[in-house]
């Protein structure tokens, strides 16, 4: 027992966990973080993504590109351990509740410690696409609260932080002049299409200046600061949902609300972690600018380091060819979509062809992004087409066409054989191309947003 009490007595100083123990803020702030884990894990243990039967499909990070390896637990029917692994985590964060009334914040934080390390594995190891933005705000706030000394103006600094380079994406026509949303079939929700320029420069601003008044100590400034911010998280919910938020508003009024208090930047040695993870956070933000804006934004290079949501209206189509090894017969079939039929998924299958060319059997289709915020990176649907190669299928022939705020489709992608090419994670792939070097394609039709 004593040796358990040296561990708490270590784990407690090193991660200053008194900060938390005399702090009635970073108490609220730990709550409201506990409770987006719930959200999370909700969504999670109803999704198979990350699950044995979808390891031979998994869509990883072009840095670990065989990250179905590592997965282990099966979904229903085929086992019960991903309903059991998640309902653990239930009684995990029930546990957390239990001992935070209580006030053992410290056992708390390690429990809390064990959510933080499983989101963030799954997230940045076993899925390219299972995480969104608002998870960035959650996992970084969570990790200044966990890790860092001087929690509570730390925790604020990088909030207002996340704001600022959360505005550098939208140095874009789609937010500078509003074609984001003139370019949807429904447009902006709740205000007329003349008054979005408008709109969309007044975040784009208080994005880049407003928000530093959060941390101001004239109140009047700060209150303004914050009611922004908070109408502008509610309005937001009609495009996103509860899922933003939830992940941004409640620690926006915990730390910057009733509870705010004015504290100077802390210069001591203690303080070096927490700049250095101020810093790191612009620097995160370089990849995704260190390019022509257009070509980022076509080929959607670097996407996901950084900020990156809300930064175009994008359409894609992909057509595909897969060449079946000799030996293989299919049978000749094909079909095709209505035009202006509804499609109810993410992305639809408008037509299908089997045929026989050259004594090789073909299957044909035609691939179509059906809303606005699907960003069509080409690297998740190469790597979802890679995964499909073998000796059954061992060429599969792309095209992908690629189309942002209205403007033409380019085609960003022509080749031949997809299950030939390799795709780096950290520098230029020259098979995907951005105009010129693309051609035009064709126009499309408006947008729609929807989930």
């Amino acid at each position: 027992m004593n040796f358990l009490r040296n561990i708490e007595q270590v784990y407690r100083r090193i991660l200053s966990i008194r900060e938390i123990e005399e702090n009635t803020t970073l108490q609220w702030l730990f709550g409201g973080l506990l409770f987006y884990f719930f959200v999370t894990f909700q969504q999670w243990m109803g999704s198979s993504a990350i699950t044995v039967e979808r390891a031979t499909n998994a869509v990883c990070w072009p840095y670990f590109q065989e990250c179905g390896r590592l997965y282990f637990l099966h979904y229903l029917p085929s086992g019960y351990s991903h309903t059991t692994f998640y309902m653990g985590m239930f009684g995990i964060m029930l546990s957390i509740v239990y001992l935070m009334w209580r006030g053992h914040w410290a056992r708390a934080h390690m429990l809390l410690l064990l959510l933080f390390l499983w989101k963030a594995f799954v997230g940045y190891v076993l899925s390219y696409t299972i995480l969104g933005m608002y998870d960035t705000y959650h996992l970084v706030l969570t990790a200044s609260l966990l890790f860092l000394p001087h929690k509570e103006y730390f925790t604020k600094i990088i909030f207002v932080t996340l704001y600022f380079v959360s505005a550098t994406i939208k140095f874009y026509p789609s937010w500078i002049l509003g074609t984001y949303f003139s370019s949807l079939q429904s447009g902006l929700p709740l205000f007329p299409d003349a008054l979005t320029p408008l709109l969309t420069n007044s975040v784009i601003f208080e994005q880049v200046v407003g928000c530093w008044f959060l941390l101001s100590k004239h109140k009047i400034a700060q209150r303004l600061s914050l009611v922004y911010f908070t109408i502008f998280h509610l309005y937001s919910g009609t495009l996103v949902l509860y899922n933003y938020p939830a992940a941004s508003l409640l620690p926006l009024l915990i730390l910057f609300g009733p509870m705010y208090r004015y504290q100077r930047p802390p210069l001591s040695w203690k303080s070096a972690a927490g700049w250095i993870v101020v810093v790191a956070l612009f620097l995160l933000q370089i990849p995704s600018l260190k390019h022509d804006v257009d070509t980022v934004r076509m080929t959607t290079a670097n996407n996901r380091y950084g900020m990156w949501m809300f930064d175009s209206n994008h359409q894609c189509v992909m057509a595909v060819r897969y060449f079946y090894a000799p030996e293989i017969t299919l049978t000749k079939s094909s079909s095709e979509t209505l035009a202006g039929s509804t499609c109810t998924t993410r992305e639809c299958v408008v037509k299908k062809d089997v045929y026989e060319e050259n004594g090789q059997w073909v299957r044909e289709e035609r691939v179509e992004s059906a809303i606005s915020w699907q960003r069509c990176d080409p690297y998740q649907h190469w790597r979802a087409l890679k995964n499909l190669c073998s000796t059954d299928i061992p060429r599969i022939a792309m095209t992908f066409d690629h189309s942002i705020n209205g403007e033409p489709f380019y085609r960003i992608i022509d080749e031949s054989d997809a299950c030939s090419l390799e795709y780096k994670a950290f520098g230029k792939n020259t098979w995907i191309k951005a105009p010129p070097e693309a051609p035009p394609v064709g126009l499309p039709l408006k947008n729609i947003y929807r989930y």
